[in-house]
């Protein structure tokens, strides 16, 4: 390959960076400028999600439907997390193709694909290159490693500063929501102590009115529904007052792996239905100082709202991850509880109301499950972070490492 062929495919990259409306529209015109510069080695660019720990795929010809969305923990992706060299097929390097063959759904064997380049730059590991390549020159694929090593180290910073700008005003608008949040649950926790002693009447009344009246089925049937109702909303009334009445944090040594296994443990068999598997994954033990029942509160309620999206699947399965997360230095490291499941994912026009008070999809929620969570979490001096897509939903509880 000769060197003028790398320089008019970097050049056309940074022409379609500068045209591109952003810098995730450019992944989908990358495999069209590979193939168009490089016609005898085929392609596909697998990249990370802005949300999700997935890896979803990139075709020139745009036919995506039959190709597999990988996940981050897939060996795949792993063994690239680290590596910036190239992966090529041979001899040695044969078993990790088949490995990674049966966990793409045949992709490997499907494509020809023989040839692996990582994505890496600034530090950030991003996607791979998968390369069908019918020679074993080695400048061919010295030149072909180079100029995706150039392109990656253009387009990925852009794409990492788009997301930390996109991430930024979001955060800063979460936190204008919450400001406004803590005052509407202050004047919610006034008006619940004002709304207790009527309700509590109206319940007293209808029950004399019921003891008077003939022993109707109708009548029976009414006073029930009236007394369910009410009892709901005594029971949206004490959620209010728990969460708005101010205790002292707790704060004490907490092994997140612990925690989780004996907050597991508590939860009745019976909660979890038959066809969901719960299982539970820690790199290491992973030591935080926290409040154990505000935190205790919120993971039972993130989990619950995990079973409750598999209850109809028959194959449900539930993973928590214990992990730690780094953004760039070791002194702005994080610990994460992270509770996945492969249900069918939050509908696109809910996913932002979902921590939003009173906001609820279940017949008989309150809306305060989600809400009151990522307080707590906040109060924590943590984070609260939801990621759905199609695969399932991920709620990560974050903790401060300090």
């Amino acid at each position: 390959m000769r060197r003028l062929h790398q320089d008019e495919f970097i050049a056309e990259i940074a022409k379609s960076l500068q045209e591109a409306r952003n810098g995730r529209a450019f992944l989908s015109r990358f495999p069209c400028l590979w193939q168009k510069h490089f016609p005898f080695a085929p392609c596909l660019l697998y990249y990370k999600e802005a949300e999700g720990n997935i890896f979803r795929p990139y075709s020139a010809d745009h036919q995506t439907n039959n190709l597999p969305i990988i996940r981050e923990e897939a060996n795949l992706i792993e063994s690239f997390t680290c590596r910036s060299e190239f992966l090529l097929e041979n001899n040695r390097t044969r078993i990790h193709f088949e490995l990674f063959n049966r966990e793409s759904d045949d992709l490997f064997k499907r494509k020809n694909f023989n040839l692996v380049i990582p994505l890496h730059a600034c530090k950030y590991f991003r996607g791979l290159l998968l390369v069908s390549l019918k020679t074993n020159d080695a400048k061919i694929i010295t030149g072909l490693t180079q100029a995706t090593q150039i392109a990656a180290a253009m387009f990925i910073p852009l794409i990492e500063a788009e997301q930390m700008e996109f991430d930024n005003d979001k955060n800063y608008y979460r936190l204008f929501k919450f400001d406004r949040l803590v005052l509407l649950g202050q004047m919610a926790a006034s008006l619940a102590h004002e709304l207790r002693t009527p309700l509590t009447t109206i319940l007293f009344e209808i029950s004399s009115i019921k003891s008077r009246l003939p022993k109707k089925k109708e009548i029976g049937a009414a006073y029930e529904k009236i007394n369910r109702e009410i009892g709901r909303a005594n029971q949206m009334i004490e959620s209010l007052l728990v969460f708005a009445k101010f205790k002292e944090l707790q704060i004490a040594p907490l092994l997140l792996s612990e925690f989780c296994k004996l907050t597991l443990q508590e939860i009745p068999a019976k909660k979890i239905p038959s066809g969901v598997r719960v299982s539970l994954q820690a790199e290491k033990e992973i030591q935080v100082v926290s409040d154990s029942n505000r935190l205790k509160q919120v993971f039972i309620n993130v989990f619950f709202n995990a079973l409750e999206a598999l209850k109809d699947m028959e194959n449900g399965e539930v993973l928590i991850r214990i992990f730690s997360k780094y953004d760039d230095l070791p002194k702005n490291i994080r610990h994460v509880i992270s509770i996945s499941d492969n249900g069918p994912g939050i509908p696109a026009a809910i996913k932002e109301k979902v921590l939003q008070p009173f906001f609820t999809t279940k017949k008989e929620g309150t809306g305060l499950g989600l809400y009151i969570s990522y307080s707590i979490m906040k109060t924590l001096k943590g984070d609260l972070e939801i990621h759905s897509s199609g695969l399932g939903t991920t709620v990560n509880l974050i903790l401060p490492a300090r």
